[in-house]
């Protein structure tokens, strides 16, 4: 068996290597030197489906019950084949986006990396929130350094206002939890959820919530998303879009369904309802956007709220479905955030309107936008139809205005292929003449994507079949 303690170790030496790099000069480049990381944590996680995954624990302090605690859970498979795989590729575009202090963006990108990978793996609740804010705040030195200049540090701040209130509130649900259950252990916590009194359940619930709703994020806590996610490097607004949003997921499931599943149950229609409006508002939202990194990441708002509807309905099958939509929706917004930064390069703008007829010169690049896009869109065979259909059949049958949320999908079809129409076909302009396809290293990116979203549209059983507590 492969022990979880390796998936931490490898990055931890990446991380050494790195701080090393600035004294020793010999040592490999940092692209290398965090690719070699992450191949070598993807070979060990594909032999941990193989063999299965052991759990490590070490006592720090027993008398509050904090240890350093590693256990899988029943949806830490799917969670974590996307952390071990999508940062991958955003590595190769971060290698050709980022030119100046490589090292320490490169430290700041495995720090985000091993805190996402420790987050879904940490079965002590100190050790989980410790993770949490390391990703946080690499990912608030990453766009505040490298983003768009004075607008980037300014998206940075709000960035950080609005995740640490999350990450209080979180603390806060722990500290309770911890008040009422004598213990940091989340097992030992679940066993012991009678011991809490009424009032402080409702409390703990409702403070897990407005971490959840800024993580995913939910209106009306989504403020800081459009700015962190347009004034990011492209490479960080990866990493938000597939890695950070998935952690309030992936905390709504754990606690919200694992803990406090009686008062999900209690509270599922206000909150469906919720998940509705926000996804019905953000798909009027993106409809208006002409810029194609903010229409991407409104889009990625919205579909964050099918997984919340998913999620809020408290059924099994729904539930199982907002996990392989994460999952999904990590592939897909990489790549097409990955088209959208390689459009800005070669065409010097982000608005659609402005290109036109690009298909001519870009048949490959084309060609994996709208795959894309109608990955996207939930189109048969690709990855996020099957999510999408398990949440809308969970949640009809305890909540039939979840179907209103059908209606985010037909805008988010017109919209989408309003940016195909735009931006490939029409008559192409003499300043583009010059264009060029993809590259070699932009191909392998596209192709590396893509094979996860024909294997898990084609065959979602590979997932589902992990998910052993649902």
């Amino acid at each position: 068996m492969i022990n979880l303690i390796f998936l931490l170790l490898v990055p931890a030496i990446g991380i050494l290597l790195l701080i090393l790099k600035r004294f020793y000069d010999k040592l490999p480049s940092p692209e290398i030197i965090v690719l070699s990381v992450m191949g070598v944590n993807a070979l060990l996680f594909a032999l941990g489906l193989v063999f299965g995954f052991s759990g490590f624990n070490v006592n720090i302090n027993p008398s509050i019950s904090f240890s350093f605690s590693l256990q899988e859970n029943f949806i830490t498979i799917p969670f974590l084949l996307l952390a071990v795989t999508v940062p991958v590729a955003i590595l190769l575009f971060a290698a050709k986006e980022i030119k100046q202090s490589k090292s320490i963006f490169y430290l700041f990108y495995l720090l985000v990396y091993v805190s996402v990978v420790s987050v879904f793996v940490s079965s002590n609740l100190i050790v989980f929130f410790i993770f949490w804010e390391v990703a946080v705040l690499s990912l608030f030195f990453i766009t505040g350094l490298w983003g768009n200049s004075e607008k980037g540090k300014k998206a940075a701040m709000k960035f950080l206002v609005f995740t640490q209130f999350g990450s209080l509130t979180l603390l806060a649900v722990f500290i309770l939890l911890f008040l009422y259950t004598g213990s940091f252990n989340f097992s030992v916590v679940a066993s012991r959820m009678s011991f809490l009194p009424s009032y402080i359940e409702y409390i703990s619930f409702f403070l897990l919530l407005i971490t959840v709703m800024i993580k995913m994020p939910i209106f009306p806590l989504h403020g800081w998303l459009l700015d962190s996610y347009y004034y990011s490097p492209s490479s960080g607004t990866m990493l938000l879009s597939s890695m950070l949003s998935k952690l309030g997921g992936f905390a709504f499931i754990l606690f919200g369904f694992g803990l406090f599943r009686n008062l999900l149950l209690e509270f599922r229609l206000p909150l469906i309802a919720l998940g509705v409006f926000t996804a019905i508002y953000i798909a009027f939202t993106a409809s208006g956007q002409k810029d194609l990194k903010k229409l991407l990441s409104y889009s990625s708002m919205f579909y964050m709220s099918l997984i919340f509807i998913g999620i809020s309905s408290g059924i099994n099958l729904a539930v199982a479905g907002s996990v392989l939509l994460m999952v999904s929706h990590g592939f897909i917004i990489t790549m097409l955030f990955g088209i959208s930064y390689i459009l800005l390069q070669k065409t010097g703008t982000n608005e659609t309107e402005r290109m036109g007829g690009l298909m001519s010169k870009m048949p490959l690049l084309s060609f994996f936008l709208i795959f894309g896009i109608f990955a996207s869109l939930g189109v048969p065979g690709l990855s996020n139809f099957p999510g999408e259909f398990l949440i809308f059949i969970g949640s009809y049958g305890v909540a039939g205005i979840s179907l209103f949320a059908i209606f985010g999908i037909m805008l988010s079809t017109n919209y989408y292929l309003r940016v195909i129409k735009q931006a490939l076909f029409g008559q192409l302009k003499k300043t583009f003449a010059s264009l060029t396809d993809l590259s070699k290293k932009e191909l392998l990116f596209m192709a590396f994507l893509s094979f996860f979203i024909l294997l898990l549209g084609l065959f979602p059983s590979l997932l589902l079949n992990t998910l052993g507590g649902l």
